[in-house]
């Protein structure tokens, strides 16, 4: 079927799903659907006779390819143009382009200069997608700061001032932020330890744009003091951050007490873990690796099949 196909039959021999099925699963708002279908025309569903829109399992993975085009940067006004096979390479960044920003940026921290680390910060966002910026320069840059501080003595005060400074852009985009009106209430904080904060932010502004409504704890969290909060906001699930690699004691003892003690899923993930899956699943919790786009997707996918506890907007708050 191409981009543009559509029919107000709604065939036999075919499963089809109504709008709030298709929504749930992907993750696509209801609205933000019937856009893609008035105002670009690049999803079309079936139509009954009175109307109600049906989508197929090649709707539901057309909407999918068109999340991982806005993923990769391609705006929304593109997305037409690129599945009819128009413009095609013409979308993506050059690896030279991304270069050039990492270099630029790294030479802006190496001479602490916070104006033109802002400057190359805004001119990225102001052509590309927040989720691009971080996979492409904010995460490579801390990863090199990261190297830098383990191999040797210098680069201790480049990785502070860094990411002090993505720490306050994420949170400022955090906080002026409008949280989803409903959604699956989700708990999240780094563990003990991990005073690294822009992991968990990172995380928490790709888990919003999907619809899960986060309450953050910070860094460096005692893991005992959880479900008690848990209970009180009768969130849906707990996620751990883990940018620096965790002590044996943290796994074993606090992470699998947590889990014991509680009835909703714990979700670790970030660069700290992404070699303990198999410690992680040992003791109850559920490993989402080191990737962002992919771990916020796996949470999201597991919450709408296990439906693990109410939504906040069915508790009444």
């Amino acid at each position: 079927m191409s981009a543009n196909t559509h029919s107000n039959d709604v065939p036999e021999d075919q499963e089809l799903f109504p709008i709030s099925v298709v929504s749930e699963a992907t993750g696509v708002p209801a609205v933000t659907l019937r856009a893609w279908e008035r105002r670009y025309g690049f999803l079309n569903p079936h139509r009954t006779e009175t109307g109600r829109r049906l989508y197929s399992v090649e709707h539901i993975g057309l909407i999918r390819r068109v999340l991982g085009l806005l993923d990769s940067g391609v705006s929304v006004g593109r997305v037409e143009a690129i599945l009819r096979g128009e413009g095609q390479g013409t979308t993506a960044v050059g690896e030279t382009a991304w270069e050039r920003y990492r270099a630029n940026m790294a030479e802006a921290i190496q001479s602490f200069d916070e104006r033109r680390l802002d400057g190359i910060y805004n001119e990225a966002l102001a052509y590309y997608s927040i989720e691009l910026v971080t996979r492409e320069l904010i995460i490579p840059i801390l990863g090199q700061l990261g190297d830098t501080w383990n191999n040797k003595t210098t680069g201790i005060a480049e990785e502070h001032f860094f990411s002090l400074y993505i720490r306050n852009k994420l949170g400022s985009r955090w906080h002026h932020g409008e949280p989803p009106a409903s959604g699956r209430r989700v708990l999240a904080c780094c563990l003990p330890g991990d005073l690294h904060e822009y992991g968990l932010m990172l995380f928490a502004l790709s888990a919003r744009s999907r619809g899960l409504d986060l309450t953050l704890l910070g860094a460096n969290m005692p893991l005992e003091s959880l479900p008690e909060v848990v209970t009180r906001i009768r969130a849906a699930a707990v996620v751990l951050s883990s940018t620096v690699e965790p002590g044996w004691q943290v796994i074993e003892r606090d992470i699998r007490s947590l889990v014991s003690g509680m009835s909703v899923p714990v979700f670790v993930g970030g660069a700290g873990v992404a070699q303990k899956s198999a410690a992680l699943e040992a003791v109850g919790a559920v490993p989402v690796g080191s990737q962002l786009s992919a771990g916020v997707e796996a949470i999201f996918s597991y919450l709408a099949e296990h439906k693990a506890r109410p939504s906040r907007g069915d508790s009444g708050h």
